[in-house]
C-alpha cells in the first residue's frame, strides 16, 4: 500500500538533493548525529523517580534505546540498574551524547567538561537561562562561549529532548506510544513534543522524529527543517513557532524542503499577549502576524491556527499521496456533512464537480431512489455500509473525474453501542456476537489511495470507540471528527500542490545596484532623501514616475511648468516635512502659468526657503500604493495595496519579503481582497500586471542594496492607461530623514 507514496518520496528526495545548496545533507546537520547516538551519557538522573531527568532517563532505558546509557551522579553508584560515575571525567569513554538536567549553574561547567573528553553533542534541557533576564543572558552566553571552544553542538537549553521513533530513541518525560512514524515535528514548546502522546495515539498519528528546540542558542528551528528536510522517514513537517530570529535563511531552507516535502506552522507570537508569553518561554522574537504570514506564504509553509492543526494536517499530508488536482469527490450517508464538505472545499479553492453522466448513472443503480448521485453523494443514512466503503469508492477513484476523496459517516461498533442497550431489550444478545455481525471489511478501501494515487479523507462524529476508526488508524488513513476539518485539510493539499507548481524562486536575484543609484545614494547618505531624489532612485530602478523638476525660484518653477506642460503640480520639496497635503503644502491642477503663480505665492507665505517641485499632473481612474518596511529578523518587506486614503481605511494590503521574483509580485496582486479592481472593473483598463510586477520587484532590490534606507512608501501610484505611474514617494533614512535641501531646476 505504501509503493505510490514511497515513489512519490523517493522522486522528492532525488530533487530535494539537486537543489540543496547549503550544508544540510544527513553528513553536515549536526541533528544527525544527536539523533542516532551509540553512547549517551545522562546527567541528572537519580533513583528518584518523580524527578524530571530520572523520568527522561527511565523512558530512554525502557524506550527500547539499544545503545549504552552512561548516568552521572555525584552520590550514586548505581542508577535505574545501570552503573553510575561521580561525574564527566571519570566515565569510561567520551560519549557520542550528553543530555544535561542539571542545575542550571553547573551547566556552563560541565559542558566544558564533556568537550575535555571529547563529546560533541549536548542535549541542554535545564532552564533558567535567557528567558529568564539579564542574569540568565549571561550564563547562556558563557555556555554558548565554552561550547564553540571545543565545537560541541547543542539544543537547549530550556528544551524537553528529542524522539527518534525509527531507533527508537527518547529524551522526553513521556513514554514513546507508537515507533515508525511518518510526521516530523520541530517545536519551540517542549510540551507539544513530550506531554501529547497519548493525544497522538488516540488520533492515530505517529512521529517520525520530534525535536524540542528550547532557546535555539546554538542548534535552531531551522537546522530542525533542513534535517527533517533531508531524512528518509519523515513525509511532511510540522512546526510550532514562538519567533523565527533569523527570517532570511527560514526563507531559503522551507523554500527548499517545501518543494519535496509539506511544512504545517502555527505561529503564535503575532499578539502582543503571544509576543510577551513567547518571550518568557523561550526568548522568541516575535513579530507582527502580517510579517509572518508573507515569510510562510512566501516559503511554501501551510500556516494553520491551532495546534491540532500541525498535527492532523500535517499527518493527511504525510500519509496520503499528494494532490495532482482540485477536484474532490464527497461521498457522505447524510445531507448536512455533506453540503459541509462541499461548501468548505469550494472556499479553499477546491472543486466538487458534478460527475458525467456516465459515473451518475454508475452510482445511481446502487443508491435508494432518494439519493443523490451528482455529488456529493448522499446515501441518506443508508445502512448498508459496504456502498460507502467499496462499491462507489472504487467507481469514484478510477473514474479518472476526481483528484481525491473524501467520505463521511463511516462506522460500525460506535453506533452499535449507542443501539446496544436497547436492541439486548428485544435479543439475548452480547456485544462480542453482535459485533461480529457489525464489524465493516475496510481492507479494499484503506488500499484505494495508495493504488490509484488520490488521497482519502475520512469524517467521523466517532472516535477510536468504534472499530472502523481503529482500522483506518491502523492503516495511517487520517480522520477528522468533523466535516469541515477534513475538507480545511483537503485545502492544505491544494495550497502544497500550489507550492510544488511555483517556479523555483532565485533568493539571490538582487544582483548588483545601478551605479547611478549608486551615486544618488552617496549624495543623499548624510540627510536622507527629499521626493525628487527618491523618484530619481525610483528611476534607476527602472520604476515609472511622474515627470517633473525641482526648483528654487518661481521663474524657475515657471520654466519647469512650462517644459513638462500645463496642467502642473505644485508641492513644497523638503526634507523635513513627511505629509505634505495635510499641510496644505500641494496644490494640483494648475491649468496655467496665473494659478501656478497663485499657488507659488501660497508656498512661499509658509516657508521662504524651502525649494518646489512642479509635476505633471496626473489623470488616473485608479489609485494603488507600494512600500518596503524593515523588521528586526527580517529581509526588507515590500507592501502593495490600494492608494490613496484607501490604504489605511482598508487596510487591505499584501506582503512578500525582498528579494522578489515575478511569481511573488504577482501573488502580491492577487492576494488583496480588491485584486478585481486591478482587471478591467467597470470598464476601466486592466492594470499592466507585468509592469507592476517589476515596479515591487524593483522595490525588493533596491531595499537589500541600500539597507541605510529603512523605509519607502510610494503613495499614491497612479494608473494612467493601464500603466502605474509613481506620483508621489517617501524615503526615510537610519537617521529619520528625507533628503538634503538643493535649489536648481533639474529636468
Amino acid at each position: 500500500m505504501w509503493y505510490s507514496l514511497q515513489a512519490t518520496v523517493t522522486d522528492g528526495w532525488n530533487l530535494y538533493s539537486t537543489h540543496h545548496e547549503r550544508g544540510c545533507s544527513m553528513v553536515d546537520n549536526p541533528l544527525d548525529k544527536m539523533m542516532n547516538p551509540a553512547s549517551i551519557a545522562f546527567a541528572g538522573a537519580s533513583n528518584t523517580f518523580t524527578t524530571m531527568g530520572t523520568i527522561q532517563c527511565m523512558n530512554l532505558i525502557t524506550g527500547g534505546f539499544p545503545g549504552e546509557v552512561l548516568p552521572i551522579h555525584p552520590r550514586e553508584t548505581v542508577v535505574l540498574g545501570r552503573k553510575a560515575y561521580r561525574n564527566v571525567a571519570e566515565l569510561p569513554h567520551a560519549p557520542d551524547m550528553g543530555v544535561l538536567v542539571v542545575p542550571t549553574r553547573l551547566v556552563p561547567d560541565m559542558v566544558e567538561e564533556f568537550g575535555k573528553i571529547g563529546t560533541r553533542n549536548l542535549v541542554i534541557i535545564t532552564a533558567g537561562f535567557r528567558e529568564t533576564g539579564e542574569h540568565g543572558g549571561e550564563l547562556e552566553k558563557d555556555l554558548a562561549e565554552r561550547a564553540r571552544r571545543y565545537g560541541i553542538r547543542f539544543l537547549g537549553p530550556n528544551c524537553l529532548g528529542i524522539v527518534n521513533t525509527q531507533l527508537p530513541l527518547n529524551l522526553t518525560v513521556a513514554p514513546i506510544q507508537d515507533l515508525d512514524g511518518c510526521l516530523g515535528l520541530a517545536s519551540q514548546s517542549g510540551t507539544y513534543i513530550a506531554q501529547v502522546v497519548s493525544y497522538l495515539h488516540r488520533n492515530g498519528i505517529a512521529l517520525s522524529k520530534a525535536i524540542s528546540v528550547g532557546n535555539e542558542t546554538d542548534i535552531s528551528l531551522i537546522d530542525c527543517i533542513e534535517y527533517l528536510g533531508a531524512d528518509e522517514h519523515t513525509r511532511a513537517i510540522g512546526l510550532y513557532i514562538e519567533g523565527i530570529r533569523d527570517a532570511r535563511r527560514f526563507l531559503e531552507v522551507a523554500s527548499r524542503v517545501s518543494r519535496i516535502k509539506p511544512i504545517v506552522a502555527q505561529y503564535v507570537g503575532g499578539s502582543e499577549a503571544g509576543a510577551r508569553s513567547g518571550s518568557s518561554h523561550t526568548g522568541a522574537m516575535a513579530g507582527p502576524a502580517h510579517l509572518y504570514e508573507a515569510l510562510f506564504e512566501q516559503a511554501g509553509v501551510i500556516s494553520v491556527d491551532t495546534i491540532e492543526e500541525v498535527y492532523k494536517v500535517g499527518w493527511a499530508l504525510a500519509t496520503q499521496p499528494p494532490l495532482s488536482g482540485r477536484r474532490v469527490a464527497v461521498l457522505t450517508n447524510s445531507g448536512g456533512p455533506g453540503t459541509a464538505i462541499a461548501h468548505t472545499c469550494s472556499r479553499e479553492g477546491l472543486e466538487v464537480p458534478e460527475f458525467s453522466d456516465d459515473i451518475q448513472k454508475q452510482v445511481a443503480g446502487l443508491l435508494p431512489g432518494h439519493a443523490s448521485a451528482r455529488n456529493p453523494i448522499d446515501l441518506t443514512f443508508h445502512i448498508g455500509m459496504e456502498t460507502l466503503t467499496e462499491t462507489i469508492p472504487r467507481i469514484l477513484f478510477s473514474s479518472g473525474e476526481v483528484d481525491a476523496v473524501i467520505i463521511h459517516g463511516i462506522m460500525d461498533t460506535g453506533f452499535m453501542d449507542l443501539l446496544l442497550p436497547a436492541i439486548q431489550k428485544f435479543v439475548p444478545v452480547s456485544r462480542e456476537d453482535l459485533a461480529k455481525t457489525m464489524m465493516i471489511g475496510l481492507e479494499p478501501l484503506v488500499d484505494m489511495p495508495f493504488r490509484y494515487g488520490k488521497p482519502l479523507l475520512i469524517s467521523s462524529f466517532f472516535g477510536t470507540e468504534d472499530h472502523c476508526i481503529q482500522t483506518f488508524h491502523e492503516h495511517r488513513i487520517p480522520c477528522f471528527d468533523s466535516p469541515e476539518k477534513a475538507a480545511r485539510a483537503m485545502g492544505a493539499f491544494l495550497r502544497h500542490l500550489r507550492f510544488r507548481q511555483r517556479p523555483p524562486a532565485n533568493l539571490d536575484g538582487a544582483g548588483t545596484p545601478p551605479p547611478e543609484a549608486v551615486r544618488i545614494v552617496e549624495r543623499a547618505r548624510k540627510a536622507g532623501f527629499d521626493e525628487f531624489s527618491a523618484k530619481a532612485l525610483l528611476r534607476a530602478y527602472g520604476i515609472p514616475t511622474a515627470r517633473e523638476a525641482r526648483a528654487a525660484t518661481l521663474e524657475e518653477a515657471k520654466a519647469c511648468a512650462s517644459t513638462i506642460g500645463y496642467p502642473v503640480v505644485l508641492k513644497a520639496c523638503s526634507p523635513d516635512i513627511l505629509h505634505k497635503t495635510e499641510l496644505g503644502l500641494v496644490h494640483l491642477n494648475l491649468a496655467d502659468e496665473a494659478a501656478l503663480e497663485a499657488a507659488y505665492r501660497a508656498l512661499r507665505s509658509r516657508d521662504q526657503d524651502t525649494p518646489v517641485l512642479v509635476a505633471e499632473m496626473l489623470r488616473a481612474d485608479r489609485e494603488l500604493m507600494a512600500g518596503m518596511t524593515r523588521h528586526p529578523g527580517f529581509p526588507p518587506c515590500v507592501v502593495f495595496g490600494l492608494g490613496g486614503i484607501m490604504a489605511e481605511a482598508l487596510d487591505d494590503i499584501a506582503v512578500r519579503l525582498a528579494p522578489l521574483g515575478m511569481h511573488d509580485a504577482c501573488e502580491m496582486m492577487e492576494s488583496i481582497g480588491a485584486a478585481n479592481v486591478l482587471d478591467g472593473f467597470r470598464g476601466m483598463q486592466a492594470l499592466d500586471r507585468n509592469l507592476m510586477a517589476q515596479v515591487l520587484m524593483g522595490l525588493g532590490r533596491l531595499a537589500i542594496h541600500f539597507p541605510l534606507i529603512s523605509e519607502i512608501d510610494l503613495n499614491p501610484i497612479m494608473v494612467v492607461g493601464g500603466k502605474p505611474v509613481v506620483a508621489d514617494a517617501l524615503m526615510v533614512t537610519q537617521n529619520g530623514t528625507q533628503g538634503p535641501r538643493t535649489g536648481k531646476c533639474t529636468p
